[in-house]
């Protein structure tokens, strides 16, 4: 006679690293949305080596990159029997994560503590296309399409109007010498005083750009009409530079002028003079 025994295999956990610190330890993050760094206070009590590749994150707020809840990210760590260690590691967000305090929980091990995210402000306009050419004719209006976005994490308002130099494509080592050439030489300060006013020619007049008021909210992107203005001091046939700031975003403008520049400009203006 033959009896069937009962066998029930019980299956050991897998040990793993866990925190080198009471549940009630609170974790630190911080620096921009996409770049959180901070340190995990990890140890390894098993008798052999053990690795980490990832942690657990759970927020009712924060989301990540993808600007999806959080649920786990990748973190590596690698221990020997015994040794702790803190491990530093870098947790991304979605970009437009408003500055100030965000609280979260991180699982190791099946062990949860509470974490704090300390989020700097962000300003990071972006603008396309970030140069442009102009061909200045007859008329000095001219109007662009551009697409902005803001990938910070602030709101931006930007303003109905912008002025910045219009310079001469000659650079300053050209208008040195020029100034050098120009001088008596019959001493240095007759030198300097040349060069400085050839320097001071550079200098040809204002761009001046309007367009509707907005403010651009984190994540946002629009497209935008700004209206470009040329003052009537360029020459013809010339090839002039500007670069427009806005926040950290530069628009380089180059503005070549045709033969025929301000010509709509000055027939106005005598037409207005004849007027009774």
């Amino acid at each position: 006679m033959s009896f069937m025994t009962a066998t029930h295999e019980v299956t050991a956990a897998r040990p793993s690293l866990q925190f080198a610190c009471s549940p009630k330890t609170r974790l630190f993050f911080t620096g921009p949305p996409q770049g959180l760094t901070g340190s995990i206070p990890l140890v390894n009590t098993s008798d052999g080596k053990l690795k980490l590749r990832s942690i657990g994150l759970k927020s009712s707020s924060l989301k990540g990159v993808a600007k999806l809840p959080l649920s786990e990210i990748p973190f590596f760590a690698k221990l020997y029997p015994g040794e702790q260690a803190d491990i530093p590691g870098t947790i991304a967000l979605d970009s437009s994560t408003p500055p100030g305090h965000h609280t979260f929980e991180v699982t190791v091990g099946g062990t949860t503590v509470m974490a704090e995210a300390h989020v700097e402000e962000v300003v990071d306009l972006r603008m396309a296309p970030a140069q442009i050419t102009i061909l200045a004719g007859s008329s000095p209006h001219v109007t662009r399409s551009f697409v902005v976005e803001n990938a910070g994490n602030v709101d931006l308002p930007t303003g109905a109007q912008c002025e910045t130099p219009i310079l001469d494509s000659n650079d300053i080592a050209s208008a040195m010498v020029a100034g050098i050439n120009d001088s008596d030489k019959s001493t240095v300060e007759a030198m300097v005083k040349s060069i400085l006013l050839h320097w001071g020619e550079l200098h040809v007049g204002t761009l001046v750009t309007r367009r509707d008021p907005i403010v651009l909210h984190p994540g946002q992107k629009l497209s935008v009409d700004i209206h470009f203005e040329l003052p009537a001091t360029l020459k013809p046939l010339r090839h002039y530079w500007a670069n427009l700031q806005l926040y950290n975003a530069t628009l380089f403008v180059d503005i070549y002028t045709t033969a025929n520049y301000g010509s709509k400009t000055k027939r106005s203006g005598k037409a207005q003079g004849r007027a009774p």
